[in-house]
């Protein structure tokens, strides 16, 4: 019990007076995830095609001539200024990984084979296994994955 009340009087390091959260998600959400939560699909695809794997400087109040503004829109552009402004961001090359895993998630739900997943999505049927894999592990609740885990308990009469 002191272990927890001392890890949740420690303060964060970005804001010392914000105690840290041992219980948050420990993985961020990613780079594309955030971009599209902030200006949608189709602008942050017309943002990655004009600048994916460029470094790019996101200004805090964008204008009409401004590179971002012109390749996105400018609503898109303010909207993208509330989240990022005055950050300089790597603009991530694709989101094909994303869509890839929401694809293979997708098609096993349809009860398709893992042949057939990693054949029509041109990768390995190990990266099919992982990526199920991994969506087990975050959305199954504890009990559940313990009782998976160590299989059915065979009760003797």
């Amino acid at each position: 019990m002191n272990a927890l009340f001392n890890l949740r009087s420690v303060p964060s390091r970005a804001n010392p007076s914000i105690p840290i959260d041992p219980f948050a998600d420990p993985a961020p959400p990613s780079l594309y995830n955030q971009i599209v939560r902030s200006i949608g699909d189709n602008a942050a695809d017309k943002l990655i095609a004009d600048f994916g794997g460029r470094r790019l400087y996101i200004l805090m109040a964008p204008g009409p001539d401004d590179q971002v503004t012109k390749s996105i829109g400018l609503v898109a552009a303010l909207a993208m200024a509330r989240v990022f402004g005055g950050d300089r961001l790597v603009i991530p090359l694709g989101s094909d990984q994303e869509r890839r895993r929401a694809r293979i998630i997708a098609m096993r739900a349809d009860h398709l084979s893992i042949p057939l997943i990693a054949r029509q999505l041109r990768c390995t049927e190990r990266y099919v296994y992982k990526v199920l894999a991994l969506e087990r592990i975050t959305s199954t609740p504890a009990p559940v994955a313990e009782h998976f885990k160590r299989g059915i308990i065979s009760r003797r009469p």
